[in-house]
């Protein structure tokens, strides 16, 4: 793209079209407005991934770089060739048409309704049969876009194209060559989804209709759209076509395949400046709504009134200083967050609601959920920084819920879509009501949740699907990941039920949330299917996506955030868990069917920052920091997977800001520090100040951290401490320091509704680690018996031998007393638990030559095994390996051979 814009515009006139459109004109008084818009990159995200290791097909974070104000009904933006499903790709040099509707980073084809397009020169074959033969070509170097704006040069139409947008409608100023055949073409039969029915009335200077969109996810689902588009001047000519057939002359048509087109004289003013408004109730308020947000014809003041609207809400948060990379990931990724849900509403109020009928509301009304992704960051950040907006959006949901029998769970204008799996719509609410969210109707919200977990419907579908089975058995059979999300459902239903005082419902759905035990399996020490009888499915393939929803063994294992302590014990400690997470940042965007870390999609999102909860910060610091570096760039592939409605985004903010929601539902805040020397998040209640001295590139460590003034060595915080006027002072560093390592600094774990597993026992060092090892022949050189005693699990670092005796040797360097021995087998390092050991023992010994077998296993398949004995002295301890795997394999794989006092 061009230079970054920055546009600093005051006035009257400016001030006049802000009022007009309803967008807000001042920040907090104590704040002095910053030119923010300069740095927010609207072609980040518009492109495949070029993120280490992404995911094939589709990689792109789906994002527009169209024309839209915060959360606006519309998004103007051009549609490409191969930008399926946001509509745009940056490596397209051809566009079909701008359209007026666009998601920010579905995963599915969406919208792209009333597609416009310039040309010049006749009309041959008919739009109806043949739209793309109509495509304007273009040369990249005359592409430009900024908040509210888009550029660009049609070179087969000599035609220049600028879009802009207000709330509920589009603003369109077209530079065409001197000709008396200039026209725009109004497609009203086409979407990203297909061809349906529309309608086009021409009347001088105006054309009025409908169009019909939907099918969302492969659904059958459709909504209607009214529209109006006026010009600044009188058409020299008109017409419309239907299918393939072309009537010059015609005012007006409806039907599948329709539309129309009007003509201009060029040949004195090469300027034809449009503007069209929209609603979903019908003409007249599309009417209504262009009338009161762009009572004139003044392009450049509904572009000045755009920027004006996303640089004050960007300055709700206010960075002091940053590289340029940085200040632009940063600036663009919080200008993604307030893309959506969008505006529903009209200037009267009125809005379709989920029963499909007319209502009026007092306040802003918001649809479209991204339910399975927004839930786990992008909920408590729109809290966080845009409390009054998030307490309509909060209102919304509970008249969808109302309306329509549910909370929404992957909803598109007001139909239910039920796209991806669990029942997010409670954790979303609960999320903003723990980030100070109030304002909406408690009680009711209450009990959609409820309902939801007790045969409720919305739309006449049930959106817990597999909740009998769910409650029968306390897990879903069908799918793991599934489970987990009902549980996690559960226990966000459970923190808002206790907040709002219900204690017979909080403690009954942390009953429930606690389920979560039931799919973790012992012996594999992963996340796994379990039959209708209780058995486990075995082996366990950790990098297998087969029976979870978008994820593996793996990824999922780590979706407890809720309960960390329980997971960590099961594991068998901090100590593996910090091992395991090792190796799970192996990569960062593993994709479905390797056994690493995803940022590419959102079950892994919170990961980062299980490091915490095992008293391990600095492994946060680092995952997060090389995430924020490497996955996320300024380019048109710049985000690691599809932005899903700004919940990639919503990361990447809250990795910069130096804190997480790592446990969805709850108001904990996860600390790891800031990317920036100075920040201030602007509120209502009070601005948060953030200070790290030495933050930076480079300086990713906390060394000290205060709250409120006072020093603290937690890793985490509540929203509590920070929800009016507050401050959290950082010094950061290139070094990790002993900040949060303690036991009791880690963020707390919900243990209520359940027995908890044993807490795992503290082993303290491990002797093994570094010392001289030797075993029987390697399987190859870099799986050598050093490799089983150099306290790692990732890369690949294991000892591996497929010698017809097979053993795996010790030299302490001295005799000491030993009792405890810790095997970690091939399942933890990501290889299939079939090739989990399935017979040793463990021998000991003073002078390497007499051995005593201390422990002696059989019939085993765990991933990971711990024997206990009474103290003795041993200088040499060996493991024998006799039956190297359980599943009949020939070779023994040891990924760790630990030896403790």
């Amino acid at each position: 793209m061009s230079g970054p814009l920055a546009r600093r515009v005051r006035g009257a006139a400016l001030a006049v079209i802000l009022a007009a459109a309803g967008l807000a004109t001042t920040t907090p008084a104590h704040a002095a407005t910053l030119a923010l818009t300069q740095y927010v990159n609207p072609f980040i995200g518009t492109d495949n991934s070029n993120s280490p290791n992404p995911v094939p097909g589709g990689a792109g974070g789906s994002t527009y770089p169209g024309a839209s104000v915060p959360f606006g009904m519309t998004q103007f933006s051009p549609d490409t060739p191969t930008g399926s499903p946001s509509g745009y790709r940056y490596s397209d040099t051809s566009i079909e048409e701008f359209s007026l509707t666009h998601f920010n980073g579905a995963g599915c084809p969406n919208n792209e309704d009333l597609g416009l397009l310039p040309i010049t020169g006749a009309i041959g074959t008919s739009p109806g049969t043949g739209w793309t033969t109509y495509a304007g070509r273009y040369t990249k170097a005359n592409e430009s876009a900024a908040p509210g704006y888009y550029k660009n040069k049609l070179d087969n139409y000599n035609t220049t194209v600028e879009l802009s947008a207000t709330k509920r409608s589009g603003a369109l100023k077209l530079t065409y060559p001197n000709t008396t055949s200039a026209r725009l073409l109004v497609n009203t039969g086409r979407s990203a989804t297909g061809n349906r029915n529309g309608s086009i009335s021409i009347s001088g200077s105006q054309l009025t209709g409908a169009v019909t969109g939907g099918g969302f996810c492969g659904s059958s689902k459709t909504y209607q759209i009214f529209y109006v588009i006026q010009f600044d001047r009188a058409p020299s000519g008109f017409g419309t076509w239907l299918g393939g057939t072309v009537s010059a002359g015609s005012a007006s048509t409806s039907g599948t395949n329709s539309g129309g087109y009007v003509t201009f004289d060029t040949s004195s003013n090469t300027t034809v400046q449009a503007k069209v408004g929209i609603s979903f109730v019908s003409l007249a308020n599309a009417q209504a709504n262009l009338a009161a947000e762009q009572p004139g014809f003044d392009f450049a003041g509904t572009r000045a009134a755009a920027d004006t609207s996303w640089n004050t809400i960007l300055n709700r948060v206010q960075v002091d200083s940053g590289t340029a990379a940085d200040l632009q990931k940063f600036y663009t990724a919080l200008y993604h967050v307030f893309q959506n849900p969008n505006i529903a509403s009209d200037t009267n109020g009125q809005y379709r609601g989920f029963d499909q009928a007319i209502h009026t509301a007092s306040h802003t009304v918001y649809q479209n959920y991204s339910g399975w992704d927004i839930y786990r960051s992008w909920a408590a950040l729109i809290g966080l920084v845009a409390p009054n907006e998030a307490s309509d959006i909060a209102k919304s949901m509970v008249l969808d819920g109302q309306q329509g029998g549910l909370l929404p769970k992957w909803s598109h204008n007001n139909n239910e879509h039920f796209v991806m799996t669990g029942d997010p719509g409670p954790i979303v609410v609960g999320s903003m009501y723990a980030f100070g969210v109030r304002g909406f109707d408690t009680a009711a919200a209450l009990t959609l949740m409820d309902k939801s977990s007790n045969g409720g419907t919305a739309q006449g579908q049930a959106i817990r699907g597999r909740q009998s089975g769910y409650v029968s058995r306390h897990y879903i059979t069908e799918d793991p990941s599934d489970s987990l999300e009902y549980s996690a459902s559960d226990f966000a239903v459970a923190q808002f039920a206790k907040a709002v005082g219900d204690t017979t419902k909080y403690t009954t759905y942390m009953q429930r949330a606690q389920w979560w035990q039931n799919v973790f399996g012992p012996d594999s020490g992963y996340v796994q299917p379990r039959g209708s009888t209780g058995t486990w499915a075995w082996p366990v393939v950790p990098s297998s996506n087969s029976g979870y929803t978008e994820g593996n063994p793996s990824q999922y294992t780590w979706m407890v955030p809720y309960d960390y302590q329980g997971v960590i014990n099961l594991m068998g400690g901090r100590q593996t868990a910090v091992q395991r997470l090792d190796h799970h940042f192996t990569q960062l965007n593993g994709g479905l069917t390797q056994p690493y870390f995803y940022i590419g999609n959102e079950p892994e999102h919170g990961v980062p920052w299980a490091y915490n909860y095992a008293a391990h910060p600095e492994g946060t610091s680092s995952a997060v920091r090389r995430v924020m570096n490497e996955s996320f760039t300024t380019g048109a592939g710049g985000l690691p997977g599809n932005d899903d409605l700004g919940a990639t985004s919503a990361w990447y903010v809250f990795a910069a800001l130096g804190m997480y929601p790592a446990t969805p539902g709850s108001d904990v805040l996860a600390l790891h520090g800031p990317l920036f020397s100075g920040v201030s998040i602007i509120r209502p209640s009070g601005t948060i100040r953030i200070t790290g001295a030495g933050a930076g590139q480079g300086a990713q460590y906390v060394q000290s951290l205060s709250v409120n003034g006072t020093a603290t060595s937690k890793s985490w915080i509540r929203y509590g401490d920070i929800a009016g006027a507050s401050t959290l002072g950082y010094t950061m560093g290139s070094s990790p320091s002993a900040w949060g390592t303690n036991a009791a600094d880690v963020p707390p774990s919900y243990t209520d509704g359940a027995t908890q597993p044993p807490a795992a026992p503290d082993l303290g060092t491990n002797l093994a680690q570094g010392k001289a090892a030797n075993g029987s022949a390697s399987c190859n050189s870099a799986e050598s018996a050093a490799k089983a005693v150099d306290g790692s699990l990732a890369n690949n670092s294991k000892f591996c031998s497929t010698a017809a005796t097979k053993f795996l040797q010790v030299d302490l360097g001295s005799a000491q007393d030993v009792s405890k021995f810790v095997v970690k087998h091939a399942g933890l390092g990501g290889e299939t638990t079939g090739w989990n050991t399935g017979a040793f023992t463990i021998q000991t010994s003073t002078d390497g030559s007499s051995w005593t077998t201390v422990a002696s296993v059989s019939g085993s398949r765990a991933s990971r095994t711990y024997h206990s004995i009474s103290a003795r002295s041993a200088r040499y301890v060996k493991l024998n390996l006799t039956t190297p795997a359980n599943d009949g394999n020939g070779a023994a794989r040891i990924y760790e051979f630990e030896i403790y006092r």
